[in-house]
Formats: C-alpha cells, structure tokens, sequence
C-alpha cells in the first residue's frame, strides 16, 4: 500500500472512532443484538456448523460446503458439477489447501491461517457478539452513519491479533447488514489489502438462531461485486470426524 492510501485509510479510522452513538451504550447494543439473533442461550449452545452454500466470483463459480467447531477447527470445500476443486481447512492453528492433481496438501502462510480464523470468530457462525470481549477481542461503540437511508448502529471490532472490521447494526432489526474491513480478498493468492464491505441479507433461524443466507462482498470505493455467497442449508451441531480438519 502507498504511503497515501495507508493515510488515508489511518484518517478514515480515526474520524470513524469520535463522536456519539445516540445515546445507546455499548452493553446495550450488544444486548439487542444479541436478542435478535435468538439470545445468548441459543448462540452458545452452537458449538459446530455445516453450511452448504454457492459461491460466485466474476470469472467462476462453485458449490462449497463448509464446516466449524468451537475446537478451532474449520474446513471448506468447493465443488464444480459435483468434483472436488479445491479443500481449504484450519486445524487448531495450522492451515493446508489441496487441489486435484497436487501429490499432497500444501501448508498455508500465517497470513492464511489468520484470514481462516478470522472468519470462525465472527460473530455469524459460531460465536455471538456478546461472547468476543471474553474471547480476548475488543468492540468499541462508534458514530452513528446513515448509508441508503438507514441511521446504522456501528461497532468496530479488533480481533486479538490486531485485525480490525466495523460493523453496521440496522436500528430496526438490531441485526448486521453489512461490514468493512482492509483485507486481502485471496491472501494466499494475491496479499494486497483493500477496502471491502459486506454485505449481510435473508436471515433465518437454525436452531433457534439467526444466520445470514446472501451475503456479497464488494469493492467499498467502486462497489464492484467481488464475491457473492448464497447458503442453501445450515446444520447446526452436526456430528464431524474431528480427523477430516486435520491434513491427509
């Protein structure tokens, strides 16, 4: 990244952190949130996920199914007319990939293994927002910001590693519709950071809790479509082989 771009990104942060949030606290935003997802009891007895989802990029597309504990363990895998295209997976802290033909799985860098994580510490799948401070991470209560009309709730969150994402709480569904964070979109393939912003629709219940079924990912300054996620199944606590995390 340019000198001027990190700036800039440093300045855009640091104006997002002032000022109050309408007279809301921290604890009570939290609160209403966590009530609307299906309240603490429900999120915290999730203890592993599998999601079938589609998965379009500009230039492919692919089927995946992706699972998760609260072991730290995690896998995806993609699929293109029903054949294997591409594993991914996370084993208490040590990353692989394979794809056909490859005579063995490939160790990921840290940088890959942080962005595997990342995704399982959200609060989406596995964990609520009212459990990430006691997981180590931060959240603080920023300014309010009106984006398409609505008068967005935001909270940034910084993970314990130092990532950073903001996130956006609709005042009416007390829901997340969207996130934006400076990341790599492929980190592994390309390592270039860059503004994306997410964003979260369709939410339905599993097991008494609401999960996100569409979510697209997009380039904040053009708004162009990076990737676009639409879940077709959710299976909350299903019975996985703790093996199939671990490289073959």
């Amino acid at each position: 990244m340019t000198r001027i771009a990190t700036l800039l990104g440093c300045a855009w942060l640091l104006a997002s952190c002032t000022g109050n949030a309408g007279g809301i606290s921290l604890d009570g935003l939290i609160a209403r949130h966590t009530a609307a997802r299906g309240g603490a009891t429900a999120i915290e007895a999730v203890h592993g996920i599998a999601i079938e989802l589609r998965i379009a990029e500009p230039t492919f597309q692919v089927d995946g199914r992706y699972t998760a504990t609260r072991d730290g363990q995690m896998r995806i895998d993609a699929f293109q007319d029903g054949q294997p295209v591409f594993t991914e997976a996370l084993d208490k802290g040590h990353a692989w990939s394979w794809s056909p033909g490859a005579a063995s799985p490939t160790a990921e860098s840290a940088q890959g293994a942080a962005a595997l994580r990342h995704g399982v510490e959200f609060p989406f799948k596995l964990y609520g927002l009212h459990e990430l401070q006691g997981r180590g991470h931060r959240l603080e209560l920023l300014d309010r910001q009106k984006l398409d009309g609505i008068d967005y709730y935001r909270l940034q969150l910084t993970l314990d590693d130092g990532f950073q994402v903001q996130y956006f709480v609709n005042p009416d569904t007390w829901l997340i519709d969207r996130s934006r964070e400076l990341r790599a979109l492929h980190v592994d393939i390309d390592p270039k950071p860059q503004w994306i912003e997410t964003l979260f629709s369709d939410y339905r219940t599993s097991a008494g809790v609401q999960f996100p079924w569409h979510q697209v990912e997009r380039k904040l300054e053009s708004g162009d479509v990076l990737v676009t996620s639409t879940v077709t199944s959710i299976e909350v606590n299903p019975v996985l082989d703790p093996a199939r995390f671990g490289a073959p």
